[in-house]
C-alpha cells in the first residue's frame, strides 16, 4: 500500500463517504448509495477500488431475496496524516485489522520536495 496513493484516493468525495459510512459497522453498497446520494454504479466502482487498495473489505454476506446475497462492507482505515516539514512531504496511513489480517498495517512515505521528481 502506497501512502500517497491512499491519500489521493480518499480525497475523492465518494470514496471518502464510503469510508466514513463503513467505519463503525458493515454496510451494503445499496445503503451507502441511499445514505450519501452516490449513484449505485459509482458506489460499486469505488468500493471495488477501495477493496483492491485494502481500505475496505467484505465483512459478511447476508441472504437476499434474489439469492445472490447482500455483501456488507467495512472500512479498515483508522488514520491518515499528511504533513509538510522542512521541504519534505510525509504521508502516514494506518489500517485496522480484517477477519484475515489480525494486526494493524502502517504505511509511511516521505518525498523530498526540494529535489527533482524521478518521473519528471
Amino acid at each position: 500500500m502506497e501512502a500517497f496513493r491512499v491519500t489521493q484516493t480518499i480525497m475523492d468525495e465518494y470514496c471518502a463517504r464510503i469510508l466514513l459510512g463503513t467505519f463503525d459497522h458493515p454496510v451494503s453498497a445499496i445503503e451507502l448509495g441511499r445514505r450519501f446520494g452516490i449513484p449505485i454504479a459509482a458506489c460499486y466502482r469505488r468500493i471495488k477500488e477501495l477493496e483492491v487498495m485494502g481500505l475496505v473489505y467484505c465483512e459478511r454476506a447476508e441472504p437476499s431475496r434474489n439469492g445472490r446475497g447482500l455483501q456488507l462492507y467495512r472500512s479498515r482505515l483508522r488514520s491518515v496524516r499528511i504533513a509538510f516539514d522542512e521541504g519534505k512531504l510525509h504521508a502516514r496511513v494506518e489500517l485496522g485489522p480484517t477477519g484475515t489480517a489480525l494486526d494493524n498495517e502502517i504505511s509511511e512515505q516521505v518525498v523530498n520536495l526540494r529535489e527533482p521528481s524521478p518521473t519528471g
